[in-house]
C-alpha cells in the first residue's frame, strides 16, 4: 500500500509541473484561437499508441493554454472526443458528422459564445475535399460587449487532401487541394464583405510555395485577394514549421474580409509544444498548434496599404536597407526608426534614412517614434532581396 501511495504522489507532482510549463495564452480583451491536428486522436491502430496518455496531454494543453476557440483535426474516436469534452469543463464543442474516421471538430468557451448552427458545405466538391472530408461550418455569437450584438462569427474547419503517394498521385492531390481552395473561397466570397469568419485547419500545403517540389502554392487566390488575410502567412515566410518531422507550414488560419480589421498583426505563432512535453511527436501529435489573436472591437480607422506606400519607401541595396519618408508623412528626418525581429529583439535603428546589414529573407517589425518618444506608426515588412512590402 505504501509503495502505491508513493507512485501516486509522483504522478500528481509530474502533472502539476507539466501544467506550470504550459503558458496561459488567454486575455479577456481579445479573441485567442488556434488550429491543431491532434493526430489520429483516440485511434487504436494509428498515431500515438497510448490513447489515454494522448488524452491526458491534450487535456493539459487545452485547459492550460485557455484559448477561446480551438479547431481540431483527426478526431478519430467519438468516445475519446466525449472524454475530452468531459475533461475540459470550460468548453463545449461540435464534431463533424461525416463517415470518415478522421473527423474535424471545434472547441469553444461556454461562457464566451452562443452556439447557432453547424453544417457541412460544398458537397459538389466532395472528391476534392479528401473524398468526403467536407469543411465543417459553425456559427457562433460572441458574448463580448465589444462585439456587435447578434453579429455571427463563422468558423470553417478544414482538413485538405494530403500530399501522399507516388509522384503522379501527389500531383493529383495538389490539384484537389487547388480545387478545394477555389471552391471554399468562392463560397465565402458570396457571404459578402462584412462577413466575419475564420478558416482554420490542416491545409496540407504551404502558402509561400507548395510542399510539392516545383509547384506554386495551390492557395494563391487567398493571397491575391487583399480583402482576406492569411494570418499564418508570415510564419511561412519566416520558415517556421507546423509539424514535428517536416520543415513547412501546412496548418494555417485565414480570416474573411469582415474579420481582417480585427486581426492583431504580428500575433501569430506556432506553439512548439515539444518544449513542454517530452517526446511530444510520439505521445501527442505530429502537428503543433498554430495560434492567432484578434481584437473584439474593430478599429475605427484602418490604414490603407497605398497610404503606407505613399509615405514610406524601403529598398534593399546590396546588404543595406534604405529608408525614406515622403513629405506628406509629417515626420522629420530626426525621427529614429527601430527595427525588431519577430521575437521582439531590437535589430537596428537609424536617425536618418539608412539601416545597414539587414538579414535577407526575414520579417521585421518597424516602429517610428517622434523626438518625444511617441510611436507614430507601427507595421511590418519583409525584405525579399529586391523590395519591401508593407502590411498593416
Amino acid at each position: 500500500m505504501g509503495k502505491r501511495l508513493r507512485i501516486f504522489t509522483f504522478l500528481v507532482c509530474f502533472g502539476s509541473v507539466l501544467n506550470a510549463q504550459i503558458p496561459n495564452m488567454n486575455s479577456s480583451d481579445r479573441l485567442d484561437v488556434a488550429t491543431w491536428n491532434l493526430e489520429w486522436f483516440g485511434s487504436t491502430s494509428n498515431g500515438p499508441t497510448d490513447n489515454d496518455r494522448q488524452l491526458q496531454y491534450a487535456t493539459d494543453l487545452i485547459n492550460t493554454l485557455n484559448l477561446d476557440i480551438i479547431a481540431l483535426q483527426e478526431v478519430s474516436d467519438v468516445a475519446f472526443w466525449n472524454r475530452l469534452l468531459f475533461n475540459c469543463p470550460d468548453y463545449t464543442g461540435v464534431l463533424s458528422t461525416w463517415s470518415q474516421t478522421q473527423k474535424t471538430a471545434i472547441l469553444f468557451k461556454k461562457t464566451e459564445f452562443d452556439f447557432l448552427y453547424q453544417k457541412h458545405i460544398l458537397a459538389n466538391f466532395d472528391y476534392d475535399f479528401g473524398s468526403g472530408r467536407l469543411p465543417l461550418e459553425v456559427g457562433l455569437i460572441p458574448k463580448n460587449a465589444k462585439w456587435a450584438a447578434d453579429d455571427t462569427l463563422r468558423i470553417w474547419v478544414l482538413h485538405m487532401k494530403a500530399n501522399t503517394g507516388s509522384s503522379s498521385q501527389k500531383v493529383l492531390a495538389y490539384n484537389r487541394r487547388y480545387n478545394a481552395g477555389v471552391g471554399l473561397k468562392m463560397y465565402i466570397d458570396q457571404l459578402g464583405g462584412t462577413n466575419k469568419g475564420l478558416v482554420m485547419g490542416d491545409w496540407n500545403d504551404d502558402f509561400d510555395q507548395s510542399i510539392l517540389s516545383g509547384y506554386a502554392t495551390p492557395y494563391q487566390n487567398w493571397l491575391k485577394d487583399t480583402q482576406y488575410a492569411v494570418t499564418s502567412y508570415p510564419l511561412s515566410l519566416a520558415k517556421e514549421r507546423s509539424t514535428v518531422g517536416y520543415s513547412d507550414m501546412i496548418d494555417h488560419i485565414a480570416c474573411t474580409p469582415g474579420m481582417k480589421s480585427h486581426w492583431i498583426r504580428d500575433s501569430s505563432s506556432v506553439l512548439y509544444a515539444d518544449k513542454w512535453i517530452s517526446n511530444y511527436g510520439n505521445v501527442v501529435s505530429d502537428h503543433f498548434p498554430v495560434y492567432s489573436r484578434f481584437s473584439w472591437e474593430s478599429p475605427s480607422k484602418s490604414l490603407n496599404l497605398s497610404e503606407i506606400r505613399l509615405n514610406y519607401s524601403l529598398v534593399l541595396v546590396g546588404e543595406d536597407l534604405l529608408f525614406s519618408e515622403d513629405a506628406q508623412s509629417g515626420l522629420s528626418q530626426q525621427n529614429r526608426v527601430f527595427v525588431f525581429d519577430m521575437l521582439g529583439r531590437l535589430y537596428n535603428q537609424t536617425m536618418g534614412n539608412r539601416i545597414s546589414n539587414v538579414t535577407r529573407d526575414q520579417w521585421f517589425t518597424y516602429v517610428v517614434k517622434s523626438a518625444s518618444g511617441e510611436i507614430i506608426r507601427t507595421g511590418m515588412f519583409f525584405v525579399d532581396g529586391t523590395s519591401a512590402v508593407f502590411y498593416r
